[in-house]
Formats: structure tokens, C-alpha cells, sequence
């Protein structure tokens, strides 16, 4: 009789529970962790397993197409505490969003150094991936998608790094989080060929210095990427694109210096380049194309050097606001690129005369941010036209060595090298008159 009713109640047990059942009951994951050696590999299969688990010792765990990891929704979903582990090929969802604990939740939760976490694919998580006080940490070819939410407190980063250096962060694609890439009092990091769009800031450096920032591309941010407070960033060859909102940007720099921007491409920004309080960094080859304002320059940005960046269709190229800086558009003898046709009768690469980019709507702009939202409306292309008239306007950036466009097209060819043989020409004739 008593093995009857046992079971019955095993059966009415497993009844009630399947996915217990099924997956081996709430702690597999966690015992098949345990039972592999340190220094093991871990081979899952495709299937969904249940978080929320803590590695303890050095072990690869490796996923098949298909393996998931789930967590309850109230903690970590994997937390790792032990160096020389490596995760890949999973699929983790569902940690703790509360943020009303002694720490905020991950899909991966990082606690020791020399760790590798690739091919995961992160979503339905407060932070995707957290990384706390540890080194050498490898982040490559992640998907990490944020919580569909209106609220931008409920929302994470999707990469956060929180006194933590030497990492190398690789081909990642981050969408709908708080911050893309958020990095804290963490220095010499590689982060490289990065996609993040639809956040808030797609990267966000605080008291983080000596970190490269290489071939990434940000879309349709609210700011593409703000540098605050950080020192020796390099940014080299990234991609700010399609950043819009009443005061977004491409690239904020604030509270910075001596950071080098370098072969980036700004396009259809609310602002390209923003620049607040901030002293000694170079702006060099950069390419700002049609955004509403190229560079926006506050009086307590100074000693930068902008040089051979190139100025195409944008509403306005620069604006300086607050009163003038101490900065320069040329260097050594080398200006920028600008839209504007110019003469170099001598073919020295540079124009015959200086180029001064020119504005009325900088006070504007200190006075009230809803101008940003008429910028290319046509009030305010007939309000500096009228300021143009009557010499209103003031001057934006003066450079003293404008550079000539390395490749003209034929028609600018012709018609600059028709004008020097003209103005070659008249001075020839008055000087026959006079012998």
C-alpha cells in the first residue's frame, strides 16, 4: 500500500512540476558545474536550463545551438568567482531587475579576472554583462539586447565595467539598454568594432583614462559616445551616425583632456562634436557631414587643435558659445577642409587666403536649447542671412591655412584652375602697361 501511494504522489509530483522534470530539477546546471574539475570543460546540451548558478573554480561551459540558460528573475543569472573561466555559445535570459538590493543584476555577473565570454546572447536582463574589480577580461561577438521599457530607470547597461582594466571588448551588438558600454574608474581598455544603437549614451566613459576606442559605430543614440572626466582616450576610425534628439550628439567630450579623435566620421547628428570644459586634446582628420551643427565648442573648452578634419553640408560647421576660447584650426601650417571654394595660386596645399567660418546663432543657442530644434528650419536660415547682411555675424573658427580638397572634381578643377590663368593673366597685362 505504501508503494501505491508513493506513487501516486510521484506522479501527481511530476505532474504538477514538468519543466523541473524535464530539465533535471531547478539545480542541474549547478550540480553538472560542480561534478566537472576545475580546469574541465563543461559541453551542455540544447536545451534550457535553469539559472541562477555560480562558477567557483576555472571552467570552460560551452553551449550547443539552442542551449539556454534561464534565471528565476531575482538574482544573477551566472555569477562567476573564480578566475580562468570561459563561457560561450548560450543563450541567458531573465535576472533580477530590482534595484532596490545591495547590487544590480546581470545576465553574466564577473567577479575575478582572466575570463572569456563570447557568443552569448543576452536579453531580458538589467545589465547584460558586469564586470566588478577584475582584469584581462575577454567580451567578443556578444548579442545583448535590453528591456523593452519606456522608463530609462528600469533600464541597464548592456556592457558595464566598474573598476576594472586591460579588458578587451570585440564585435559586439548592443541595443534598447540605458548605456551601451558603460565604463567606471577603468583604465587601459581595448574596445573595438562595436554596433550599439537605440540607447542612451552607446558608450559612456567616467574617471577612466588610457583606454582605446577603435571602429565602432553608433546609431540612432540619444548621445553616440560622451567622454566625461577621462583623460588619454584614443578614438580612432568610429562611426557616429543618426543621433538625434532636442540636444543629442555624436561625441561629447566634457571635464577631458588630452584625448585624441582622430579619422572619425560624423553624419545627420544633431551635433557632430560636443565640447564643454575640456583643455588640450586634438581633433585631427575627422569628417563631419551633413549634421545640424559639426562642432559645438563652449568658451570653457581650450587649447585644442583641430586640423585636417573635413566640413560637408552641415546647417552650420562650428559654433563657439560662451565667448571666445583658446582654440586653434590649424597647426604647423595646416588648417581643415571646408566647403567653400577657394584659391592656391601658389599650390602650396593650402588656400591663398584664411577661411573664417561665421554664425550668428551662437547666443542663441546660450540663451535657449530650443533653437537646436530650428536649426534647418527656414526662420533661421533668413536670420543669418540678415546678420550676414548687416554684419551681424561673428566668427565661429578662423583658419589661417584652409586646405585645399586633395581630389576636386573636374568642374572644380576647371573652374579654380580657369580663375588662377585669369588672375595670372591680369597681372601680366598690367605689367606690360607699366614698361
Amino acid at each position: 500500500m505504501k508503494q501505491v501511494i508513493t506513487g501516486l504522489l510521484l506522479a501527481v509530483g511530476l505532474w504538477l512540476l514538468p519543466g523541473e522534470a524535464a530539465a533535471g530539477g531547478i539545480n542541474e546546471l549547478q550540480e553538472l558545474i560542480e561534478e566537472t574539475p576545475a580546469g574541465g570543460e563543461l559541453e551542455l546540451e540544447n536545451k534550457t536550463y535553469k539559472g541562477n548558478v555560480v562558477i567557483t573554480k576555472p571552467l570552460t561551459v560551452k553551449g550547443k545551438n539552442g542551449t539556454k540558460v534561464h534565471g528565476d528573475g531575482t538574482g544573477n543569472v551566472i555569477e562567476i568567482e573564480s578566475p580562468d573561466v570561459t563561457l560561450e555559445n548560450l543563450e541567458i535570459r531573465y535576472s533580477g531587475r530590482s534595484r532596490d538590493t545591495s547590487e544590480e543584476f546581470a545576465g553574466v555577473r564577473v567577479l575575478d579576472q582572466n575570463i572569456t565570454l563570447k557568443n552569448l546572447d543576452i536579453a531580458e536582463t538589467y545589465h547584460g554583462i558586469y564586470i566588478n574589480q577584475s582584469k584581462h577580461i575577454v567580451i567578443e561577438n556578444n548579442t545583448i539586447v535590453g528591456l523593452d521599457t519606456s522608463s530609462l530607470g528600469d533600464m541597464g547597461s548592456g556592457i558595464h565595467i566598474v573598476r576594472s582594466g586591460d579588458n578587451h571588448i570585440e564585435g559586439n551588438f548592443i541595443k534598447q539598454s540605458r548605456d551601451g558600454i558603460y565604463v567606471e574608474y577603468s583604465d587601459n581598455n581595448e574596445i573595438i568594432e562595436n554596433t550599439v544603437q537605440e540607447t542612451r549614451y552607446g558608450l559612456h566613459y567616467m574617471y577612466s583614462n588610457f583606454n582605446r576606442f577603435e571602429a565602432n559605430k553608433f546609431i540612432q543614440n540619444t548621445g553616440g559616445a560622451a567622454i566625461m572626466h577621462s583623460d588619454n582616450i584614443e578614438l580612432r576610425n568610429n562611426s557616429f551616425s543618426y543621433n538625434h534628439g532636442s540636444r543629442s550628439f555624436g561625441l561629447i567630450i566634457q571635464g577631458s583632456r588630452e584625448n585624441d579623435v582622430i579619422d572619425n566620421e560624423f553624419y545627420l547628428n544633431q551635433r557632430g562634436l560636443y565640447l564643454e570644459q575640456s583643455t588640450s586634446n586634438m581633433i585631427e582628420g575627422n569628417t563631419f557631414f551633413k549634421n545640424k551643427i559639426g562642432i559645438e565648442v563652449w568658451s570653457s573648452t581650450t587649447s585644442h587643435y583641430f586640423i585636417k578634419n573635413s566640413f560637408h553640408d552641415n546647417s552650420s560647421d562650428v559654433i563657439a558659445v560662451g565667448g571666445k576660447s583658446n582654440n586653434q584650426f590649424f597647426k604647423n601650417g595646416v588648417g581643415n577642409y571646408w566647403n567653400t571654394p577657394m584659391l592656391d595660386l601658389d599650390q602650396d596645399g593650402a588656400g591663398d587666403r584664411e577661411m573664417a567660418s561665421t554664425s550668428a546663432i551662437s547666443q542663441l543657442i546660450e540663451e535657449n536649447e530650443l533653437v537646436y530644434l530650428f536649426l534647418e528650419s527656414p526662420a533661421m536660415a533668413v536670420y543669418e542671412q540678415l546678420n550676414n547682411l548687416l554684419s551681424g555675424q561673428q566668427t565661429m573658427a578662423l583658419d589661417k591655412y584652409p586646405l585645399m580638397k586633395e581630389n576636386p572634381s573636374a568642374n572644380e578643377a576647371w573652374m579654380f584652375g580657369g580663375a588662377g590663368i585669369l588672375v595670372a593673366g591680369i597681372y601680366m597685362w598690367k605689367r606690360r602697361r607699366r614698361m
